[in-house]
């Protein structure tokens, strides 16, 4: 059975090559020796990539929902008060689309696929 010391020194081993792994696939920075800072570096990572990918989604979102307007599938009325009423004539706005994502160093494609907005989710009544 190995003793303390060898187990680690595996353990060192591991997280050695681990960071390795991480740097040559772009995931991490090339200068970072801790797991803790390799950690927070994928944090980040991922959230920026969230928040990239949020605000291309919304961008996306609204311009099908803009092009909805332009192709009467919602109108724009006033009701008896002077209010603004949208008036869905879809249950929903679809648009299909593949998705290139880069990951670490590598370009990556997501498949074509459908995409809806749904009146719900428009937060119509």
């Amino acid at each position: 059975m190995p003793d303390e010391d060898e187990l680690k020194r595996h353990r060192i081993i591991g997280i050695r090559h681990a960071l390795k792994q991480l740097k040559e696939s772009g995931l991490i920075e090339d200068d970072i020796l801790y797991p803790e800072k390799a950690a927070e570096c994928l944090q980040d990572e991922i959230l920026s990539v969230a928040k990239k990918w949020y605000q291309i989604g919304a961008k996306r979102g609204a311009d099908r929902v803009l092009q909805g307007f332009l192709d009467g599938e919602f109108t724009l009325d006033r009701d008896k008060d002077g209010n603004l009423e949208i008036t869905a004539h879809k249950e929903s706005v679809k648009w299909k689309r593949e998705l290139n994502v880069t990951v670490g160093n590598e370009q990556r494609k997501i498949p074509s696929q459908i995409y809806k907005l749904t009146q719900e989710q428009l937060e119509f009544e």
